[in-house]
């Protein structure tokens, strides 16, 4: 890792590279005030330039200081690579994206990776696969992507739309109460849920059980920290009703963890990452349950 203090006046603030709308001023004082403790900005090396791609505020910071250099990783690449960088790296640190930077990181992602899936996409970005679908179909109407014949999935691997082969694990219900819960779960899923295409790793597929999370239990039903560490739940077993129970005492036993005596001054204590991937969290909840709301 190439780390080391350079002039301000070496460094390029390219636009492009740069997916905010503007810079926040209470930021840029925060980091002001904090800039003993802040990590390097990251810039990469391209055609000779040196190239930021991760730091604007910290390099206003520096300006209001009246600094002359400032620590600086710096990356060798092509200018798509740091495009690249620079369209994931707000997910977990730093000052959350507004839903215009988000959108356009999505839209510089598919532009360079339009052969990856949306489910892929969206967790690369930390958004709903909706979001990437929309996007993905403005730009393929738009002529800037091609409308690939198959994806990339989170796995790697290439999925067609000649379907994916049926999971060895997967069995047909053995009796009638198992049908029945299927095709309430089937019924209950909207027709664009039903109709997912094979190469987007969203068809529905079998899930294999996971013997932990049938054995850790405390108060109130499986440990929490188990079940967020698997896969999505399958909708067709649980009713709705049973599943959003299930999902309340989740979020509630999370509400009383940060009430636990001390958890505020260690939370305070902890890193810039880890309060940053905390609140992407939560504020996704927050913003998706408000969308669910409305419609």
């Amino acid at each position: 890792m190439d780390i080391r203090n350079v002039a301000l006046d070496d460094l390029v603030l390219d636009p492009n590279l740069n997916l905010r709308d503007r810079l926040d001023d209470f930021t840029v004082e925060r980091y002001a005030e904090a800039w003993d403790r802040l990590p390097p900005i990251t810039v990469y090396s391209v055609d000779e330039r040196w190239l930021i791609a991760d730091g604007f505020h910290r390099h206003a910071a520096a300006v209001m200081l009246g600094k002359r250099t400032i620590p600086v990783e710096i990356r060798a690449g092509s200018f798509n690579e740091a495009l690249d960088y620079v369209s994931s790296v707000n997910l977990f640190h730093g000052l959350p994206l507004t839903r215009t930077e988000r959108r356009r990181a999505v839209e510089v992602k598919l532009k360079l990776h339009h052969d990856w899936s949306d489910r892929r996409t969206a967790e690369e970005l930390g958004v709903s696969r909706e979001l990437v679908a929309k996007i993905r179909k403005q730009l393929i109407e738009g002529a800037q992507i091609p409308n690939n014949p198959g994806r990339v999935g989170s796995d790697g691997k290439l999925y067609t739309t000649a379907g994916l082969p049926r999971d060895p694990n997967e069995h047909a219900p053995s009796d009638k109460r198992e049908n029945d819960g299927a095709e309430q779960g089937r019924r209950g899923m909207s027709a664009s849920a039903t109709a997912t295409a094979p190469w987007d790793d969203d068809a529905p597929a079998a899930r294999t059980k996971n013997p932990i999370a049938d054995e850790v239990h405390f108060a109130g039903g499986v440990d929490p920290r188990i079940i967020a560490s698997q896969g999505p739940i399958d909708v067709a077993a649980p009713s709705i009703e049973e599943l959003l129970d299930v999902m309340s005492k989740q979020i509630m036993e999370v509400v009383a963890w940060t009430q636990a005596d001390g958890f505020v001054d260690s939370y305070r204590a902890a890193s810039s990452n880890a309060r940053g991937v905390f609140h992407a969290a939560v504020i996704k909840l927050a913003a998706r349950a408000d969308q669910m709301r409305r419609g």
